[in-house]
Order: C-alpha cells, then structure tokens, then sequence
C-alpha cells in the first residue's frame, strides 16, 4: 500500500511539473493581428478630390486644323502637404510616415514632406484642333483625411498613441479643355469646364 502511495505521488508530482512547464498564455494566446513593436496609421474619411491651381483663358478664333498653343496661366489657388495632431505629439508619426500612408490609400505619387505648389505663373502647352473658347489649366489631387496612429503590443493588440489631421497633394496635371467638348467626370479638364466655362 505505501509502495502504491509513493508511485501515485510520483506520477502527479511529475504532472504538476509538466503543467508548470507550458507557459500560460500558450493556451490563452490569441492569433497574431499585427507586426511586434509595429507603429502603423488608420484613416477615416480619406479623399482626393481634384484642386486647380492655375488657368488661364484662350480664345481660337481660326478653324483651320490643329495647332499647338502655349499659355501663361495664372495662379488661382495653392495645394499643400503637412499634418497636425488632434492628440499630443508623439515622435514615432513622422511626417513622412504619416503622408506616406495616406499616399498608399490612393496608390498615387503624393508629396511625403510639409510643401506646397508652385504660387507662380507656369506656361501650359496643348493642340488645340477646333474654333472656340479654351481654358488652359493646372492642378493636382489634394489628398486628405483624418489618421490615427497605434502600437503593435504583443502582435496581439493595437494601442491608440496618437491623432490628428494630414493633407497632401499629386503630381501636376495640366492641358486645356474647350468650352462644349465632351470629357470624363473624372478628369481634372470636367472640373474646369464646370467652374470656368
């Protein structure tokens, strides 16, 4: 009997230790949702509507073919790139980290620095094939949207550390549109043509 006692002591002492060796979280341990000590951006609300910068009106008077036409536009409004915090500062969101993600969400060639367009006259040339009243143009898409920075803790959950505010804006765009010709809503010549036009 006390053999029997020793040999069944042994077997849950060897137990406990086998239980003890597995770690705790290992069964409570959820799947990994994100890249350990990551910091990464969230959006809400991100767009990119188009923004004309500078035009400047034309009017060809010939209908004798094709012909190309240089212009001096004029600046009529700035695009620019930056971004605030709603929450305190916090030095992990860069600027460039910041605008970089917001580039991402439209897969386009955005400003990654705190800028601003050109405030000067820049020349635009096109061919202009009919009779009639032109608006030569620039502009770019002006990105922006609202971000919120977090933490990878653990692969496992994401930390908010930071909040705010960030806007950024393309590659120029220009040419000119005719006053009555047909174009896609989502070209920036529709744009001119609506508000100029």
């Amino acid at each position: 009997m006390h053999r029997k006692l020793i040999a069944s002591l042994a077997t849950t002492g060897v137990t406990a230790c086998l239980m003890a060796a597995v770690p705790a979280t290992a069964a409570s341990a959820g799947p990994l949702i994100c890249e350990l000590g990551h910091y990464s951006v969230k959006w809400d609300f991100p767009k990119h509507p188009w923004k004309i910068t500078h035009v400047k009106g034309y009017e060809k008077q010939y209908s004798g073919g094709a012909r190309k036409v240089t212009r001096h536009t004029e600046h009529v409004a700035t695009a620019s790139s930056g971004m605030t915090f709603t929450s305190s500062v916090n030095a992990n969101f860069s600027v460039g980290k910041v605008l970089g993600s917001l580039d991402a969400q439209f897969s386009g060639e955005y400003r990654h620095d705190k800028s601003h367009s050109e405030t000067r006259s820049l020349t635009v040339e096109d061919t202009l094939a009919k009779k009639g009243r032109y608006f030569f143009y620039v502009g770019r898409r002006q990105a922006s949207g609202y971000w919120t920075g977090y933490y990878c803790d653990g692969g496992r959950s994401l930390i908010k550390k930071a909040t705010g505010q960030a806007k950024t804006y393309s590659i120029r765009v220009d040419g000119a549109v005719r006053c009555g010709e047909s174009v896609s809503r989502k070209a920036l010549a529709y744009k001119v043509k609506q508000k100029y036009c």
